[in-house]
């Protein structure tokens, strides 16, 4: 009895352990200089602005989270912002909320011994990958859509059946080849990319990126 509580305990604090470990990421966000009161909400989590208008959150993931931003008027709460950003890994996320424009403007990333610790970033996880496609359903414009998308390629990887699972949320082969080329350098298995190629409509937009794609430098 005693050997299975003392294996359950160090089960649990190893499995805390590498939880703690990967909240290794910070962002630090700038709210324009106004009277009204803004609530910050990353995820299922929800943070108070403070006086200066300045939110610092630590101990987060890195990755894709959720956004959305609300601004007190007259003790009445109103939606400003929705759509998501992208936490670097061991690096303070940079941004500023002004007018209705929320925008990542710098990473610096984290140092340990006066050395800057730079790491792969890996392939993003099925759960950040679920929660990207939830928040660009929620999305009514394909333009809106592909900003989101587009915005996630700063900071992770991916496989080439992912793009073509979220090429899919896009309405236009316009918008799917523009988010198609963008993403070919970041993902981590450009030998699959056909299956990307083959998933338009249009074989002149197949041809498209075939091109783009042989126009890319080799190494």
């Amino acid at each position: 009895m005693k050997a299975r509580l003392l294996f359950l305990a160090l089960f649990l604090f190893l499995a805390q352990l590498g939880f703690s470990q990967n909240k290794i990421a910070s962002l630090q966000i700038e709210f324009q200089q106004t009277r009204a009161n803004y609530v910050f909400q990353l995820g299922n989590e929800t943070f108070n602005v403070n006086s200066n208008n300045v939110l610092i959150i630590d101990e987060l993931i890195s990755g894709f989270h959720p956004v959305e931003i609300f601004e007190f008027r007259r003790n009445r709460k109103f939606l400003v912002y929705k759509g998501g950003v992208n936490l670097a890994r061991k690096a303070t996320t940079l941004a500023f909320f002004n007018n209705g424009d929320f925008e990542v403007f710098g990473i610096e990333p984290y140092f340990y011994d006066d050395e800057v610790v730079i790491e792969e970033i890996p392939v993003i996880s099925n759960e950040m990958f679920q929660q990207l496609k939830r928040s660009v359903e929620n999305d009514s414009f394909d333009s809106s859509r592909l900003d989101l998308l587009e915005s996630t390629l700063r900071n992770n990887f991916f496989t080439s059946h992912q793009i073509k699972e979220l090429m899919t949320l896009l309405s236009f082969d316009s918008g799917r080849l523009q988010f198609a080329k963008s993403a070919y350098l970041r993902v981590v298995d450009p030998e699959n990319y056909f299956v990307v190629r083959d998933s338009f409509s249009f074989s002149s937009s197949k041809s498209a990126l075939t091109k783009y794609i042989d126009s890319l430098p080799t190494n």
